[in-house]
């Protein structure tokens, strides 16, 4: 599966180019008990909402989060034996599908945000900023 934008150019819903595989490559990672939250748009988590059938229980751990319309994001719960390590806080109960829990991610503001004319360009972290657990993983052969 290539990463392919699911999302229609209105941010309301996934487009044609949305699939079950799709779903199906979600909820395999959602179920997976190292798994603490996937981060998706918004539309995506509400097509989930919409076509998940049976057990939903996996639907607490997808979360919709800005951008994330071509891929997802994974974070697995820290490993037991790393004292370095610290998880989030647990996701909320619930499959977070309602219309309550959703109506934030459609907001014009959330979906057409204005551009702060006075914001600074972030610039991204170099290897020597990072932690030294996290370099160790990107040299990693």
């Amino acid at each position: 599966m290539s990463a392919t934008d699911v999302v229609r150019e209105d941010g309301l819903d996934v487009n044609g180019e949305w699939t079950p595989q799709h779903m199906l490559a979600i909820k395999a990672a959602a179920e997976d008990p190292a798994v603490q939250r996937i981060f998706v748009n918004a539309a995506i988590k509400k097509a989930i909402c919409r076509e998940a059938a049976g057990d939903r229980a996996w639907l607490s751990k997808v979360r919709p989060m800005y951008g994330h319309n071509y891929h997802f994001h994974v974070r697995l719960y820290c490993p037991k034996d790393d004292s370095t390590c610290e998880d989030q806080a647990p996701v909320p109960g619930g499959e977070e599908c309602d219309s309550a829990s959703l109506s934030y991610w459609f907001t014009d503001a959330v979906l057409h945000p204005k551009a702060d004319p006075n914001a600074t360009p972030r610039r991204g972290l170099t290897m020597a900023q990072l932690p030294a657990e996290c370099r160790r993983v990107l040299v990693a052969k």
